[in-house]
């Protein structure tokens, strides 16, 4: 008669079940604490690139920020230079008028003889 030629073999009945639910336990918690750590790896890497990045766009904000800022005051130097040389402009002919009256009633004389000098030749020139 044949015996088991298998001294280790410490097969029982009944057990196989027991085994292969504690065997798929261990192998879920195995499993799952390898997709958490790689998941943990994953985050800290993500972390790890995306830290530079924010920096760096905060960098580039912050130097949009001022370029923009620097626009506006210069836009704003600009117009109001561009103001101030309009309203000397506009400005112009009531000055150029005071500054005529004021050398009429000065030298009246020197007044009339350039309106007649200066009649005598918008005649002439517009006569031909």
């Amino acid at each position: 008669m044949m015996e088991n030629s298998n001294p280790t073999s410490t097969w029982k009945p009944g057990n196989d079940a027991a085994t292969a639910s504690g065997n798929a336990d261990a192998d879920a918690g195995a499993v799952q604490r390898g997709v958490d750590s790689a998941g943990s790896a994953l985050h800290s890497t993500i972390d790890k690139v995306a830290d530079p990045a924010r920096n760096t766009v905060d960098r580039v904000a912050t130097a949009a920020h001022e370029t923009v800022d620097k626009l506006a005051s210069n836009a704003t130097h600009v117009a109001d230079r561009f103001s101030e040389q309009t309203r000397w402009v506009s400005e112009a002919p009531s000055r150029a008028l005071d500054c005529s009256r004021s050398w009429v009633q000065d030298k009246p004389l020197e007044a009339v003889g350039a309106a007649l000098a200066l009649g005598f030749i918008l005649g002439r020139l517009t006569a031909r």
